[in-house]
């Protein structure tokens, strides 16, 4: 899958195969995560996910020297780079934020296996929360 590196964790009841006190943990290759899918044997689903499943759709990261997030921040002349984020900030000149944000909209780029994977897990009602710090939306 683009984007590689899957961490999948299960976290089973007290019926755990791997012991701990019902809290046992398990890892998951790609294949047993589709018959979990399958199979419906995990029905709430949470996924953690970070810039990282959106650069294989060719958005830059925040961290990537030269092509990074904070190193394209650095034209907007911020006090700090989170600063574009920030409502305060945004009143007092939300010229960059809207300068920024053209960039990612409208659909310049394209969802990714990864994301098409999160959206079929919404559709199938098993995904339970997807937390994310991505400001793209294409996982929706």
């Amino acid at each position: 899958i683009p984007g590689g590196g899957w961490s999948v964790s299960c976290f089973a009841g007290a019926s755990s195969d791997t012991g701990g006190g019902g809290h046992g943990q398990k890892k998951f290759l790609l294949q047993d995560i589709a018959e979990l899918i399958k199979t419906r044997a995990c029905q709430r689903v949470v996924v953690m996910v970070g810039a990282g499943i959106s650069t294989p759709s060719g958005i830059p990261d925040f961290r990537s020297p030269g092509v990074g997030y904070y190193s394209i921040l650095q034209q907007y002349k911020l006090p700090y780079p989170e600063a574009i984020f920030e409502l305060s900030f945004f009143f007092h000149d939300p010229k960059p934020f809207f300068t920024f944000a053209k960039k990612l909209y409208p659909g310049n780029y394209r969802p990714n296996a990864t994301h098409y994977f999160l959206r079929l897990l919404q559709e199938k009602g098993l995904l339970l929360r997807l937390y994310t710090q991505n400001i793209d939306g294409l996982e929706r």
